[in-house]
C-alpha cells in the first residue's frame, strides 16, 4: 500500500482521473486545483504541482487522491486509515513546507492523529465547513429590487475592494487575488445585482470541470445587507453556471456562519459533507 506522486497532469488524469471525476461533489476541490494547474501551464507558466493517488496492496483500482499547488492548501479525498497516515508520514518527511489540508472530517481526524504520531506536533483544526449542492433554485417568497448583470472589466476596481472585503471577513480566496478576478471576468463568471444603477452585491462562479461548478466568493457589503440581495445574486450566478453546463452547481459555507447557512438552503442547496482546513 502506497502513494504514487507525480507532477504531470496528464499522467495524474491517468492514473487517478477516473476516480476524481466520479463525485464532482466530493472533489470539487482537487477538481478546481487540477484545473488551474492545466490552465496556467498552457498558458507558459510553470506552477508547482504535487499530484498523488492511493492503491491499496495488489489493487489495481484508485481508491484515494491528493491535488497540491503548494504553497496552497493540499486538498484531499476521503481517506482510509492507512491512506491517512501515508500521507501524513509523505508530508512530514517531504523537501516542501506543508502549508494545510482541506478535506472531510473524518479524514481530518484520522490525519491529525497520524501527523501528530508523524511529527510530535498537534496540528490546528481552523476552518469547519459544509458543502452544499444546488437541488433545484427556489425562488424568494419576496424578490429584492433590481437585476443581475454580467461584470465586466469596467467592474474591476469595484470587484477587486469586494474581494478584499471578503478576505477580510471570511478568510483567503486560495489563489492570487488579481488573477482570481481576472480570470473569472474573462469568462463572463461574475454575476452583479444592481438597483437603480447601483452594484450592491456580487457573485462568481469556477470554471465548469467534469460537469462541477462552484460558486465562490459571494459578498454583499454590509451597508445592503438585510434585503435579499445575497440571495438574488447567487441565484442568478447558480443558474449560469447550469446554463453553462453544470450539473453539480456547489458551494461551500462557513459552519460558524447560521445565515448564510440559512440562507443556501432557502433558495435550494442541500448539505453533501462537513470539511475542515487543518494547518501544521
Amino acid at each position: 500500500m502506497a502513494w504514487s506522486i507525480t507532477d504531470s497532469p496528464d499522467v495524474f488524469r491517468a492514473e487517478a482521473g477516473a476516480f476524481v471525476a466520479s463525485r464532482p461533489d466530493l472533489h470539487t476541490m482537487m477538481l478546481s486545483g487540477l484545473d488551474t494547474i492545466e490552465r496556467l501551464r498552457s498558458g507558459g507558466a510553470t506552477p508547482p504541482a504535487v499530484l498523488g493517488w492511493w492503491r491499496d496492496r495488489g489493487e489495481s483500482r484508485t481508491t484515494a487522491a491528493f491535488v497540491w499547488m503548494p504553497p496552497q492548501l493540499l486538498a484531499a479525498s476521503r481517506l482510509s486509515d492507512a491512506a491517512g497516515t501515508g500521507l501524513a508520514r509523505l508530508l512530514s518527511a517531504g523537501d516542501r513546507p506543508f502549508s494545510g489540508l482541506m478535506a472531510d472530517d473524518a479524514t481530518i481526524g484520522l490525519f491529525s492523529e497520524a501527523w501528530k504520531e508523524a511529527t510530535g506536533s498537534a496540528p490546528e483544526s481552523r476552518v469547519h465547513l459544509r458543502l452544499y449542492r444546488l437541488d433545484q433554485v427556489v425562488p424568494p417568497r419576496v424578490v429584492p429590487p433590481g437585476k443581475p448583470r454580467v461584470a465586466t472589466a469596467g467592474d474591476r476596481d469595484l470587484l477587486h475592494h469586494w474581494c478584499t472585503s471578503f478576505v477580510a471577513e471570511a478568510g483567503s480566496l486560495g489563489a492570487d487575488l488579481d488573477t482570481f478576478i481576472d480570470e473569472r471576468i474573462a469568462r463572463q463568471g461574475w454575476r452583479v445585482w444592481e438597483v437603480e444603477g447601483e452594484a450592491v452585491a456580487m457573485a462568481a462562479t469556477t470554471p465548469v470541470v467534469s460537469g462541477m461548478a462552484r460558486i465562490t466568493p459571494v459578498y454583499t457589503p454590509p451597508r445592503h445587507r438585510g434585503h435579499g440581495y445575497g440571495a438574488a445574486v447567487t441565484m442568478a450566478v447558480s443558474r449560469a453556471a447550469q446554463e453553462a453546463g453544470a450539473a453539480h452547481v456547489l458551494l461551500f459555507t462557513d459552519l460558524g456562519n447560521s445565515t448564510s447557512n440559512r440562507l443556501y438552503q432557502r433558495i435550494g442547496y442541500r448539505p453533501v459533507s462537513d470539511y475542515r482546513i487543518l494547518q501544521p
